[in-house]
Protein backbone atom coordinates (compact mmCIF):
# COMPACT_ATOMS: atom_id res chain seq x y z
CA UNK A 1 0.00 0.00 0.00
CA UNK A 2 2.69 2.49 0.71
CA UNK A 3 4.31 1.44 -2.65
CA UNK A 4 0.76 2.46 -4.18
CA UNK A 5 0.38 5.65 -1.93
CA UNK A 6 4.21 6.58 -2.87
CA UNK A 7 3.29 6.01 -7.09
CA UNK A 8 -0.02 7.93 -6.92
CA UNK A 9 1.84 11.32 -5.19
CA UNK A 10 4.48 10.89 -8.34
CA UNK A 11 1.84 11.58 -10.70
CA UNK A 12 -0.08 14.00 -8.65
CA UNK A 13 -3.15 11.51 -8.05
CA UNK A 14 -3.13 10.98 -3.80
CA UNK A 15 -6.26 10.74 -2.35
CA UNK A 16 -7.27 12.95 0.31
CA UNK A 17 -8.64 11.40 3.49
CA UNK A 18 -11.79 12.53 4.65
CA UNK A 19 -12.75 11.87 8.72
CA UNK A 20 -16.15 13.08 8.88
CA UNK A 21 -17.68 14.37 6.23
CA UNK A 22 -21.56 15.64 7.16
CA UNK A 23 -24.33 12.96 6.92
CA UNK A 24 -26.22 14.24 4.28
CA UNK A 25 -24.65 15.27 0.66
CA UNK A 26 -27.80 15.90 -1.47
CA UNK A 27 -27.89 16.62 -5.13
CA UNK A 28 -30.78 18.41 -7.43
CA UNK A 29 -33.37 20.78 -6.27
CA UNK A 30 -36.64 20.11 -8.91
CA UNK A 31 -35.68 22.81 -11.37
CA UNK A 32 -32.70 21.15 -11.86
CA UNK A 33 -34.47 17.89 -12.89
CA UNK A 34 -36.31 20.12 -15.66
CA UNK A 35 -34.02 22.60 -17.10
CA UNK A 36 -31.22 20.30 -17.09
CA UNK A 37 -32.47 16.46 -17.42
CA UNK A 38 -35.92 16.58 -18.71
CA UNK A 39 -35.31 14.43 -21.86
CA UNK A 40 -32.52 12.42 -20.23
CA UNK A 41 -32.22 8.75 -21.14
CA UNK A 42 -29.93 5.77 -20.06
CA UNK A 43 -27.05 6.75 -20.67
CA UNK A 44 -26.86 10.21 -19.65
CA UNK A 45 -28.29 8.94 -16.44
CA UNK A 46 -25.76 6.30 -15.88
CA UNK A 47 -22.65 8.48 -16.70
CA UNK A 48 -24.16 11.31 -13.62
CA UNK A 49 -24.96 8.63 -11.27
CA UNK A 50 -21.89 7.61 -11.55
CA UNK A 51 -20.72 11.40 -11.08
CA UNK A 52 -22.51 11.43 -7.85
CA UNK A 53 -21.14 8.41 -6.45
CA UNK A 54 -17.62 9.45 -7.13
CA UNK A 55 -17.65 12.93 -5.59
CA UNK A 56 -19.82 11.56 -2.39
CA UNK A 57 -23.32 12.31 -2.57
CA UNK A 58 -25.37 10.01 -0.93
CA UNK A 59 -29.10 11.64 -1.92
CA UNK A 60 -30.91 12.90 -4.96
CA UNK A 61 -34.16 13.94 -5.92
CA UNK A 62 -35.68 11.85 -8.72
CA UNK A 63 -38.98 12.76 -10.39
CA UNK A 64 -38.80 10.63 -13.26
CA UNK A 65 -41.82 7.99 -12.58
CA UNK A 66 -44.14 11.33 -11.12
CA UNK A 67 -46.36 10.84 -14.29
CA UNK A 68 -47.12 6.90 -13.26
CA UNK A 69 -47.70 7.79 -10.03
CA UNK A 70 -49.91 10.42 -10.24
CA UNK A 71 -52.15 8.58 -13.18
CA UNK A 72 -52.46 5.33 -10.80
CA UNK A 73 -53.46 7.56 -7.96
CA UNK A 74 -55.88 9.51 -9.46
CA UNK A 75 -57.81 6.76 -11.38
CA UNK A 76 -58.18 4.86 -7.70
CA UNK A 77 -59.49 8.24 -6.40
CA UNK A 78 -62.58 7.94 -9.46
CA UNK A 79 -61.07 10.89 -11.77
CA UNK A 80 -61.86 10.28 -15.23
CA UNK A 81 -59.39 9.73 -18.15
CA UNK A 82 -60.04 12.86 -19.63
CA UNK A 83 -58.83 14.62 -16.05
CA UNK A 84 -56.20 12.28 -15.65
CA UNK A 85 -54.20 13.43 -19.01
CA UNK A 86 -55.16 17.73 -18.65
CA UNK A 87 -53.38 17.19 -15.32
CA UNK A 88 -50.19 15.75 -16.31
CA UNK A 89 -47.48 18.40 -17.96
CA UNK A 90 -44.56 17.65 -20.62
CA UNK A 91 -40.97 16.92 -18.95
CA UNK A 92 -40.02 20.88 -19.21
CA UNK A 93 -42.79 21.38 -17.08
CA UNK A 94 -42.90 18.71 -13.86
CA UNK A 95 -40.72 20.70 -11.72
CA UNK A 96 -43.79 23.57 -11.69
CA UNK A 97 -46.46 21.01 -11.28
CA UNK A 98 -44.68 18.89 -8.58
CA UNK A 99 -44.32 22.16 -6.94
CA UNK A 100 -48.30 22.97 -7.44
CA UNK A 101 -47.32 25.49 -9.81
CA UNK A 102 -49.24 24.86 -12.66
CA UNK A 103 -51.18 21.50 -14.83
CA UNK A 104 -51.33 20.14 -17.81
CA UNK A 105 -48.90 22.27 -20.30
CA UNK A 106 -47.40 20.55 -22.67
CA UNK A 107 -49.79 17.62 -22.41
CA UNK A 108 -51.72 15.64 -22.91
CA UNK A 109 -49.50 12.71 -23.21
CA UNK A 110 -49.53 9.19 -24.75
CA UNK A 111 -50.16 6.33 -22.04
CA UNK A 112 -46.65 4.99 -23.32
CA UNK A 113 -44.98 8.03 -22.44
CA UNK A 114 -46.48 8.00 -19.07
CA UNK A 115 -45.66 4.02 -18.58
CA UNK A 116 -42.36 4.61 -19.88
CA UNK A 117 -41.94 7.40 -17.25
CA UNK A 118 -42.69 5.09 -14.33
CA UNK A 119 -40.24 2.31 -15.62
CA UNK A 120 -37.44 4.79 -16.10
CA UNK A 121 -38.27 6.39 -12.38
CA UNK A 122 -37.84 2.58 -11.09
CA UNK A 123 -34.45 2.06 -12.78
CA UNK A 124 -32.67 5.52 -12.37
CA UNK A 125 -33.57 4.75 -8.59
CA UNK A 126 -32.22 1.01 -8.49
CA UNK A 127 -29.39 2.51 -10.49
CA UNK A 128 -29.22 5.41 -7.50
CA UNK A 129 -29.38 3.14 -4.18
CA UNK A 130 -26.84 0.34 -5.95
CA UNK A 131 -24.04 3.23 -5.55
CA UNK A 132 -25.14 4.43 -2.11
CA UNK A 133 -27.26 7.54 -3.26
CA UNK A 134 -31.28 7.23 -1.40
CA UNK A 135 -33.97 8.70 -3.62
CA UNK A 136 -35.78 11.78 -2.65
CA UNK A 137 -39.29 11.03 -4.38
CA UNK A 138 -42.33 13.37 -4.07
CA UNK A 139 -44.69 13.10 -1.38
CA UNK A 140 -48.03 13.89 -1.09
CA UNK A 141 -49.06 17.75 -0.37
CA UNK A 142 -52.14 17.63 -1.26
CA UNK A 143 -52.24 18.53 -4.46
CA UNK A 144 -55.16 17.98 -7.14
CA UNK A 145 -56.46 18.51 -10.10
CA UNK A 146 -58.48 22.03 -10.96
CA UNK A 147 -61.68 19.73 -11.43
CA UNK A 148 -63.31 17.52 -8.45
CA UNK A 149 -61.83 13.98 -8.12
CA UNK A 150 -63.46 12.98 -5.10
CA UNK A 151 -66.67 12.32 -6.85
CA UNK A 152 -65.59 8.47 -7.89
CA UNK A 153 -67.25 5.69 -6.12
CA UNK A 154 -63.38 4.71 -4.51
CA UNK A 155 -63.29 8.30 -3.23
CA UNK A 156 -64.88 10.05 -0.03
CA UNK A 157 -67.95 11.93 -0.03
CA UNK A 158 -67.51 15.07 -1.69
CA UNK A 159 -68.83 16.90 1.96
CA UNK A 160 -64.99 15.47 3.58
CA UNK A 161 -63.34 17.42 0.99
CA UNK A 162 -62.00 21.06 1.79
CA UNK A 163 -60.67 22.52 -0.64
CA UNK A 164 -57.83 25.24 -0.70
CA UNK A 165 -57.75 27.50 -4.28
CA UNK A 166 -53.98 28.64 -4.56
CA UNK A 167 -54.28 31.54 -7.00
CA UNK A 168 -52.24 32.18 -9.56
CA UNK A 169 -48.31 31.54 -10.56
CA UNK A 170 -47.22 33.91 -13.25
CA UNK A 171 -49.81 33.26 -16.11
CA UNK A 172 -50.81 29.72 -14.78
CA UNK A 173 -53.67 28.57 -12.73
CA UNK A 174 -52.54 26.77 -9.68
CA UNK A 175 -54.00 23.47 -8.83
CA UNK A 176 -55.86 23.61 -5.36
CA UNK A 177 -54.92 21.36 -2.36
CA UNK A 178 -56.73 19.30 -0.52
CA UNK A 179 -56.86 20.61 3.12
CA UNK A 180 -54.59 18.12 5.10
CA UNK A 181 -56.65 18.54 8.35
CA UNK A 182 -59.76 17.05 6.53
CA UNK A 183 -60.86 13.39 5.71
CA UNK A 184 -60.09 13.21 2.28
CA UNK A 185 -56.93 13.95 2.45
CA UNK A 186 -56.03 10.69 4.56
CA UNK A 187 -57.76 9.26 1.71
CA UNK A 188 -55.88 11.27 -1.05
CA UNK A 189 -52.52 10.48 0.74
CA UNK A 190 -52.94 6.96 1.08
CA UNK A 191 -53.35 6.00 -2.05
CA UNK A 192 -50.38 8.39 -3.15
CA UNK A 193 -48.04 6.46 -0.91
CA UNK A 194 -49.57 2.98 -1.70
CA UNK A 195 -49.07 3.82 -6.18
CA UNK A 196 -45.77 5.35 -5.25
CA UNK A 197 -44.59 2.50 -3.76
CA UNK A 198 -46.06 0.67 -6.57
CA UNK A 199 -44.07 2.32 -9.14
CA UNK A 200 -40.41 2.69 -7.55
CA UNK A 201 -40.66 -0.61 -5.68
CA UNK A 202 -39.22 0.29 -2.40
CA UNK A 203 -40.31 2.11 0.94
CA UNK A 204 -38.31 6.05 0.21
CA UNK A 205 -36.15 7.17 2.92
CA UNK A 206 -36.74 10.58 1.70
CA UNK A 207 -39.94 12.62 0.38
CA UNK A 208 -40.04 15.86 -0.78
CA UNK A 209 -42.76 18.24 -1.41
CA UNK A 210 -43.60 22.00 -0.50
CA UNK A 211 -46.88 23.42 1.07
CA UNK A 212 -47.79 26.65 -0.18
CA UNK A 213 -44.78 27.45 -2.39
CA UNK A 214 -43.99 30.89 -3.76
CA UNK A 215 -46.76 32.89 -3.00
CA UNK A 216 -49.35 30.03 -2.95
CA UNK A 217 -52.71 30.71 -0.61
CA UNK A 218 -53.37 29.70 2.73
CA UNK A 219 -56.55 32.01 3.77
CA UNK A 220 -58.69 30.44 6.42
CA UNK A 221 -56.11 27.78 6.91
CA UNK A 222 -54.41 26.45 9.99
CA UNK A 223 -51.05 26.16 8.72
CA UNK A 224 -49.33 24.44 11.69
CA UNK A 225 -52.05 22.33 11.62
CA UNK A 226 -51.74 21.50 8.05
CA UNK A 227 -48.14 20.48 7.79
CA UNK A 228 -48.55 18.11 11.13
CA UNK A 229 -50.83 16.53 9.03
CA UNK A 230 -48.98 16.05 6.08
CA UNK A 231 -46.30 14.78 8.28
CA UNK A 232 -48.55 12.48 9.83
CA UNK A 233 -49.72 11.07 6.68
CA UNK A 234 -45.85 10.57 5.93
CA UNK A 235 -45.28 8.73 8.95
CA UNK A 236 -48.37 6.19 8.10
CA UNK A 237 -47.21 5.14 5.01
CA UNK A 238 -43.03 5.25 5.83
CA UNK A 239 -42.28 5.13 9.39
CA UNK A 240 -39.07 7.31 10.26
CA UNK A 241 -38.94 8.61 6.24
CA UNK A 242 -37.49 12.45 6.08
CA UNK A 243 -38.91 15.07 4.88
CA UNK A 244 -37.15 17.41 2.93
CA UNK A 245 -38.34 20.71 3.28
CA UNK A 246 -37.33 23.81 0.63
CA UNK A 247 -36.82 27.35 2.60
CA UNK A 248 -37.17 29.63 -0.56
CA UNK A 249 -38.68 33.10 -0.28
CA UNK A 250 -40.68 33.24 2.88
CA UNK A 251 -40.98 29.16 3.30
CA UNK A 252 -40.92 27.21 5.48
CA UNK A 253 -42.91 29.76 7.61
CA UNK A 254 -42.83 30.14 11.25
CA UNK A 255 -46.50 28.00 11.11
CA UNK A 256 -45.28 25.73 9.26
CA UNK A 257 -41.65 25.24 11.31
CA UNK A 258 -44.15 24.98 14.47
CA UNK A 259 -46.07 22.20 12.79
CA UNK A 260 -42.84 20.03 11.59
CA UNK A 261 -41.01 17.21 13.88
CA UNK A 262 -37.27 17.90 13.83
CA UNK A 263 -36.85 13.68 14.13
CA UNK A 264 -38.20 13.43 10.46
CA UNK A 265 -37.42 16.90 9.25
CA UNK A 266 -34.56 18.09 6.79
CA UNK A 267 -34.38 21.72 5.78
CA UNK A 268 -32.66 22.56 2.68
CA UNK A 269 -31.82 25.82 2.94
CA UNK A 270 -31.07 27.94 -0.46
CA UNK A 271 -28.52 30.11 -0.73
CA UNK A 272 -27.96 32.38 -3.69
CA UNK A 273 -25.30 34.59 -1.58
CA UNK A 274 -21.64 33.95 -3.34
CA UNK A 275 -20.24 36.96 -2.15
CA UNK A 276 -19.11 36.49 2.06
CA UNK A 277 -18.64 32.99 3.68
CA UNK A 278 -21.45 30.48 4.13
CA UNK A 279 -23.70 31.19 7.31
CA UNK A 280 -25.05 29.33 9.66
CA UNK A 281 -29.08 29.05 9.19
CA UNK A 282 -31.33 28.81 12.25
CA UNK A 283 -34.19 26.58 11.59
CA UNK A 284 -34.52 26.42 15.48
CA UNK A 285 -34.57 22.90 16.49
CA UNK A 286 -35.31 21.57 12.91
CA UNK A 287 -31.61 20.28 10.92
CA UNK A 288 -30.89 21.95 7.92
CA UNK A 289 -28.07 21.65 4.83
CA UNK A 290 -26.51 24.40 3.30
CA UNK A 291 -27.63 24.76 -0.37
CA UNK A 292 -25.46 26.37 -3.00
CA UNK A 293 -27.87 28.37 -6.04
CA UNK A 294 -24.79 29.18 -8.62
CA UNK A 295 -27.43 29.11 -11.41
CA UNK A 296 -30.70 29.79 -12.46
CA UNK A 297 -32.78 28.72 -15.68
CA UNK A 298 -29.63 27.18 -16.86
CA UNK A 299 -28.18 30.23 -18.20
CA UNK A 300 -24.24 30.50 -19.42
CA UNK A 301 -22.41 32.97 -18.29
CA UNK A 302 -19.20 32.99 -16.11
CA UNK A 303 -19.86 33.63 -12.16
CA UNK A 304 -19.40 32.55 -9.00
CA UNK A 305 -16.69 33.28 -5.81
CA UNK A 306 -14.17 30.35 -5.38
CA UNK A 307 -13.51 31.84 -1.81
CA UNK A 308 -17.08 31.09 -1.00
CA UNK A 309 -16.96 27.65 -1.51
CA UNK A 310 -13.52 27.10 0.10
CA UNK A 311 -15.01 28.37 3.16
CA UNK A 312 -18.31 26.33 3.19
CA UNK A 313 -17.75 24.68 6.61
CA UNK A 314 -18.15 28.57 8.29
CA UNK A 315 -21.53 27.78 7.83
CA UNK A 316 -22.27 24.75 10.47
CA UNK A 317 -23.65 25.25 13.58
CA UNK A 318 -25.31 22.08 15.99
CA UNK A 319 -28.54 21.49 13.87
CA UNK A 320 -26.32 21.39 10.38
CA UNK A 321 -26.09 18.03 8.95
CA UNK A 322 -24.50 18.70 5.45
CA UNK A 323 -24.73 19.77 2.19
CA UNK A 324 -27.07 20.43 -1.28
CA UNK A 325 -26.19 21.30 -5.38
CA UNK A 326 -29.27 22.98 -5.95
CA UNK A 327 -28.54 25.14 -8.99
CA UNK A 328 -31.41 25.43 -11.19
CA UNK A 329 -28.60 24.20 -14.29
CA UNK A 330 -25.78 22.75 -13.86
CA UNK A 331 -22.96 22.53 -16.86
CA UNK A 332 -21.82 25.82 -16.27
CA UNK A 333 -18.69 27.06 -14.32
CA UNK A 334 -17.57 23.61 -13.28
CA UNK A 335 -14.39 24.80 -11.11
CA UNK A 336 -17.60 26.07 -8.57
CA UNK A 337 -19.05 22.71 -8.44
CA UNK A 338 -15.74 20.70 -8.33
CA UNK A 339 -14.85 23.21 -5.52
CA UNK A 340 -17.64 22.65 -4.04
CA UNK A 341 -17.84 19.04 -4.14
CA UNK A 342 -14.16 18.97 -2.46
CA UNK A 343 -15.31 20.63 0.12
CA UNK A 344 -18.40 18.96 0.87
CA UNK A 345 -16.56 15.55 1.16
CA UNK A 346 -14.08 17.05 3.76
CA UNK A 347 -14.56 17.32 7.63
CA UNK A 348 -17.51 18.97 8.59
CA UNK A 349 -16.49 22.64 9.32
CA UNK A 350 -13.40 22.66 7.38
CA UNK A 351 -12.40 25.85 5.50
CA UNK A 352 -9.41 26.42 3.24
CA UNK A 353 -6.89 29.00 3.69
CA UNK A 354 -5.96 31.43 1.11
CA UNK A 355 -3.15 29.70 0.46
CA UNK A 356 -4.91 26.23 -0.19
CA UNK A 357 -6.96 27.66 -2.46
CA UNK A 358 -4.46 28.55 -4.78
CA UNK A 359 -2.78 25.29 -4.53
CA UNK A 360 -6.00 23.61 -4.90
CA UNK A 361 -6.67 25.43 -7.79
CA UNK A 362 -3.27 25.06 -9.23
CA UNK A 363 -3.72 21.34 -9.01
CA UNK A 364 -7.46 21.52 -10.46
CA UNK A 365 -6.25 23.02 -13.59
CA UNK A 366 -3.62 20.29 -13.94
CA UNK A 367 -6.11 17.55 -13.89
CA UNK A 368 -8.77 19.31 -16.50
CA UNK A 369 -6.51 19.85 -18.80
CA UNK A 370 -4.45 16.48 -18.72
CA UNK A 371 -1.09 18.78 -17.55
CA UNK A 372 1.58 17.02 -15.78
CA UNK A 373 1.50 17.99 -12.10
CA UNK A 374 4.20 20.27 -11.20
CA UNK A 375 6.52 17.74 -9.28
CA UNK A 376 6.10 14.74 -10.85
CA UNK A 377 8.77 13.04 -13.25
CA UNK A 378 7.20 14.01 -16.54
CA UNK A 379 6.86 18.12 -15.58
CA UNK A 380 11.20 18.46 -16.22
CA UNK A 381 10.49 17.45 -20.03
CA UNK A 382 8.01 19.61 -19.98
CA UNK A 383 8.13 22.53 -17.52
CA UNK A 384 6.85 24.87 -19.89
CA UNK A 385 3.56 23.43 -19.46
CA UNK A 386 3.42 22.58 -15.99
CA UNK A 387 4.78 25.29 -14.09
CA UNK A 388 2.98 27.30 -12.17
CA UNK A 389 3.35 30.55 -14.73
CA UNK A 390 2.33 28.67 -17.81
CA UNK A 391 -0.48 30.58 -19.49
CA UNK A 392 -3.38 28.54 -18.21
CA UNK A 393 -2.27 28.95 -14.80
CA UNK A 394 -2.13 32.54 -15.49
CA UNK A 395 -5.27 32.70 -17.02
CA UNK A 396 -6.92 31.11 -14.12
CA UNK A 397 -5.22 33.02 -11.38
CA UNK A 398 -7.04 35.63 -13.12
CA UNK A 399 -10.19 34.10 -13.38
CA UNK A 400 -10.15 33.75 -10.12
CA UNK A 401 -9.33 37.52 -9.27
CA UNK A 402 -12.28 38.21 -11.43
CA UNK A 403 -15.20 36.49 -12.40
CA UNK A 404 -14.84 33.71 -9.49
CA UNK A 405 -14.63 36.82 -7.34
CA UNK A 406 -18.08 38.08 -7.31
CA UNK A 407 -18.10 40.91 -4.61
CA UNK A 408 -22.22 41.13 -3.94
CA UNK A 409 -25.59 39.51 -3.93
CA UNK A 410 -27.21 38.75 -7.18
CA UNK A 411 -29.21 35.51 -8.66
CA UNK A 412 -27.31 34.28 -10.93
CA UNK A 413 -24.71 35.33 -13.27
CA UNK A 414 -25.19 38.77 -15.23
CA UNK A 415 -26.73 38.07 -18.03
CA UNK A 416 -26.04 38.95 -22.17
CA UNK A 417 -28.17 41.42 -23.02
CA UNK A 418 -28.34 39.97 -26.69
CA UNK A 419 -30.33 37.55 -25.05
CA UNK A 420 -32.64 40.50 -23.94
CA UNK A 421 -36.09 41.46 -25.44
CA UNK A 422 -34.57 44.54 -27.47
CA UNK A 423 -34.44 47.92 -26.13
CA UNK A 424 -31.86 50.55 -25.66
CA UNK A 425 -31.42 50.27 -21.78
CA UNK A 426 -31.78 46.68 -21.86
CA UNK A 427 -29.57 45.47 -19.13
CA UNK A 428 -30.84 42.43 -18.28
CA UNK A 429 -32.51 39.61 -19.77
CA UNK A 430 -35.21 37.71 -17.26
CA UNK A 431 -37.15 39.41 -14.86
CA UNK A 432 -35.80 38.42 -11.72
CA UNK A 433 -31.90 38.74 -13.68
CA UNK A 434 -29.14 40.57 -11.92
CA UNK A 435 -29.35 44.67 -12.89
CA UNK A 436 -26.04 46.10 -11.64
CA UNK A 437 -23.74 44.85 -14.58
CA UNK A 438 -20.72 43.37 -14.07
CA UNK A 439 -18.53 43.49 -10.87
CA UNK A 440 -15.23 43.06 -12.54
CA UNK A 441 -12.27 44.94 -15.19
CA UNK A 442 -13.25 43.03 -18.53
CA UNK A 443 -9.81 44.05 -19.86
CA UNK A 444 -8.32 40.98 -17.35
CA UNK A 445 -11.29 38.84 -18.86
CA UNK A 446 -9.59 39.27 -22.14
CA UNK A 447 -6.12 39.26 -21.05
CA UNK A 448 -7.48 35.35 -19.79
CA UNK A 449 -8.71 34.82 -23.01
CA UNK A 450 -5.66 35.99 -24.33
CA UNK A 451 -3.46 33.55 -22.47
CA UNK A 452 -5.36 30.57 -23.58
CA UNK A 453 -4.92 31.58 -26.98
CA UNK A 454 -1.51 31.67 -26.52
CA UNK A 455 -1.83 28.06 -24.85
CA UNK A 456 -3.68 27.11 -27.68
CA UNK A 457 -1.35 28.00 -30.32
CA UNK A 458 1.77 26.61 -28.30
CA UNK A 459 3.45 22.96 -29.12
CA UNK A 460 2.64 20.72 -25.77
CA UNK A 461 3.10 17.39 -24.64
CA UNK A 462 -0.50 16.90 -24.24
CA UNK A 463 -2.60 18.55 -27.48
CA UNK A 464 -4.66 21.22 -25.78
CA UNK A 465 -7.12 21.43 -28.97
CA UNK A 466 -7.63 17.89 -28.75
CA UNK A 467 -8.91 18.77 -24.63
CA UNK A 468 -12.57 18.95 -24.47
CA UNK A 469 -11.92 20.87 -21.38
CA UNK A 470 -9.60 23.36 -22.88
CA UNK A 471 -12.13 24.17 -25.52
CA UNK A 472 -15.13 23.95 -23.81
CA UNK A 473 -13.44 26.32 -21.83
CA UNK A 474 -11.83 28.52 -24.50
CA UNK A 475 -14.95 28.82 -26.11
CA UNK A 476 -16.78 29.90 -22.67
CA UNK A 477 -14.07 32.87 -21.80
CA UNK A 478 -14.62 34.16 -25.64
CA UNK A 479 -18.57 33.35 -25.39
CA UNK A 480 -18.09 35.86 -21.86
CA UNK A 481 -15.97 38.43 -23.90
CA UNK A 482 -18.15 39.12 -26.39
CA UNK A 483 -21.33 39.15 -23.97
CA UNK A 484 -19.12 42.05 -21.87
CA UNK A 485 -18.35 44.08 -25.29
CA UNK A 486 -22.41 43.58 -26.35
CA UNK A 487 -23.20 45.17 -22.64
CA UNK A 488 -20.30 47.77 -23.57
CA UNK A 489 -21.48 49.11 -26.73
CA UNK A 490 -25.72 49.52 -25.69
CA UNK A 491 -25.72 52.70 -24.00
CA UNK A 492 -23.70 54.23 -26.83
CA UNK A 493 -26.27 53.53 -29.86
CA UNK A 494 -28.99 55.92 -29.07
CA UNK A 495 -26.55 58.52 -29.61
CA UNK A 496 -26.72 59.02 -33.80
CA UNK A 497 -23.57 60.60 -34.19
CA UNK A 498 -21.73 57.57 -32.51
CA UNK A 499 -20.79 55.43 -35.52
CA UNK A 500 -17.90 53.78 -34.33
CA UNK A 501 -19.99 52.02 -31.39
CA UNK A 502 -22.40 51.35 -33.58
CA UNK A 503 -20.26 50.00 -36.65
CA UNK A 504 -18.53 47.79 -33.80
CA UNK A 505 -22.03 46.66 -32.54
CA UNK A 506 -22.80 45.83 -36.37
CA UNK A 507 -19.75 43.45 -36.61
CA UNK A 508 -20.64 41.88 -33.48
CA UNK A 509 -23.88 40.62 -34.63
CA UNK A 510 -22.22 39.81 -38.32
CA UNK A 511 -19.60 38.19 -36.27
CA UNK A 512 -21.93 35.95 -34.70
CA UNK A 513 -23.20 34.11 -38.05
CA UNK A 514 -19.93 32.47 -38.29
CA UNK A 515 -19.81 31.24 -34.71
CA UNK A 516 -23.52 30.08 -34.75
CA UNK A 517 -22.00 26.92 -36.92
CA UNK A 518 -21.69 23.68 -35.63
CA UNK A 519 -17.82 23.56 -36.44
CA UNK A 520 -15.98 24.21 -33.34
CA UNK A 521 -18.42 24.57 -30.75
CA UNK A 522 -18.51 22.20 -27.96
CA UNK A 523 -21.96 20.56 -26.84
CA UNK A 524 -22.07 22.61 -24.28
CA UNK A 525 -23.14 25.46 -26.21
CA UNK A 526 -25.11 24.04 -29.12
CA UNK A 527 -28.85 23.82 -28.76
CA UNK A 528 -28.94 20.24 -31.12
CA UNK A 529 -27.41 18.18 -29.11
CA UNK A 530 -30.67 18.73 -26.63
CA UNK A 531 -33.31 18.52 -28.81
CA UNK A 532 -32.09 15.47 -30.19
CA UNK A 533 -32.45 13.82 -26.74
CA UNK A 534 -35.57 15.67 -26.73
CA UNK A 535 -36.94 14.31 -29.94
CA UNK A 536 -35.39 10.70 -29.10
CA UNK A 537 -37.77 10.50 -25.81
CA UNK A 538 -40.68 12.65 -27.36
CA UNK A 539 -40.31 13.18 -31.34
CA UNK A 540 -41.84 16.82 -32.22
CA UNK A 541 -43.68 17.33 -28.98
CA UNK A 542 -40.17 17.11 -26.85
CA UNK A 543 -38.76 19.25 -29.12
CA UNK A 544 -41.25 21.83 -29.26
CA UNK A 545 -41.26 22.02 -25.07
CA UNK A 546 -37.42 22.31 -24.96
CA UNK A 547 -37.64 25.13 -27.29
CA UNK A 548 -40.45 26.64 -25.36
CA UNK A 549 -38.40 26.23 -22.19
CA UNK A 550 -35.06 28.18 -23.49
CA UNK A 551 -37.37 31.24 -25.09
CA UNK A 552 -41.21 31.87 -23.77
CA UNK A 553 -41.04 29.97 -21.01
CA UNK A 554 -44.89 29.27 -21.17
CA UNK A 555 -46.98 28.49 -23.77
CA UNK A 556 -47.00 31.50 -26.67
CA UNK A 557 -50.95 31.63 -25.79
CA UNK A 558 -50.29 33.73 -23.00
CA UNK A 559 -48.64 36.07 -24.88
CA UNK A 560 -45.42 37.66 -23.22
CA UNK A 561 -45.05 37.16 -19.56
CA UNK A 562 -43.00 37.98 -16.56
CA UNK A 563 -41.41 34.15 -17.19
CA UNK A 564 -39.70 34.84 -20.61
CA UNK A 565 -36.71 34.42 -21.22
CA UNK A 566 -35.71 32.78 -17.79
CA UNK A 567 -33.78 30.16 -18.91
CA UNK A 568 -32.02 32.26 -22.03
CA UNK A 569 -28.76 30.43 -23.01
CA UNK A 570 -26.26 31.15 -25.48
CA UNK A 571 -27.00 28.15 -27.55
CA UNK A 572 -25.37 29.14 -30.92
CA UNK A 573 -28.41 28.52 -32.77
CA UNK A 574 -30.40 30.47 -30.61
CA UNK A 575 -28.26 33.48 -31.08
CA UNK A 576 -28.36 32.74 -35.16
CA UNK A 577 -32.06 32.08 -35.33
CA UNK A 578 -33.64 33.75 -32.53
CA UNK A 579 -31.50 36.47 -30.29
CA UNK A 580 -30.11 38.04 -33.78
CA UNK A 581 -33.08 38.31 -36.20
CA UNK A 582 -34.55 40.49 -32.41
CA UNK A 583 -32.10 42.92 -32.57
CA UNK A 584 -31.61 43.40 -36.20
CA UNK A 585 -35.26 43.82 -37.01
CA UNK A 586 -35.47 46.25 -33.38
CA UNK A 587 -31.82 48.34 -34.95
CA UNK A 588 -32.86 48.60 -38.52
CA UNK A 589 -37.31 49.77 -37.65
CA UNK A 590 -37.97 53.29 -37.02
CA UNK A 591 -37.48 54.19 -33.18
CA UNK A 592 -39.81 56.20 -31.91
CA UNK A 593 -37.38 58.82 -30.55
CA UNK A 594 -36.18 59.50 -33.93
CA UNK A 595 -32.73 57.71 -33.45
CA UNK A 596 -31.64 57.11 -36.84
CA UNK A 597 -31.91 53.20 -37.84
CA UNK A 598 -28.96 50.95 -38.09
CA UNK A 599 -28.59 50.90 -41.77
Amino acid sequence: MKALASLLTAIGLAATAYASPPPVRLAYNYCTLSYTMAYWGEAEWTAEIDRLARAGYNAALVTDGTFKVWQLALRELGANEETIRAFIPDECARAWWLMGNLTGEGGPLDPQTIDDDGARGRWICAQMRARGIEPVLQGCTGMVPLEDVFSGAASPNRGDCVLIPQGKWGPYERPPLVDPTCPAFRRLAEVWYAKLEEVYGFKPAYLAGDLFHEGGRTDGVDVTAATRAVQAAQQRAFPGVTWVVQAWQRNPTAAVRAGLDPRFTLIEALAKDMSRDPQPMDFGDLPWIWCEVLNFGGNHGLYGNLRTFAHLGACTNATFRGYGLLSEGLGTNPVCYDLFEEMMRRDAGSVMTDAELDEWLNKWVDQRYGLPPVHSPLSTLHSQFSTLNSPLHTAWRILAETVYACNRCQEGTTENVICAEPSWTANNVSTWGPTEGLWYDPARLEEAARLFDKAGEEMMFTNLQSVLNFTHDRYDIRRQVRANDVRRLLPRLKDPHDLPARKEFMRHLFALEPVCTWLGVPDAFRLEPQLALARARAGARGEAAFRRMVTTWADPKYGRTTLADYANREYVELLRDYYLPRWWAFLNRAPADGVPTME
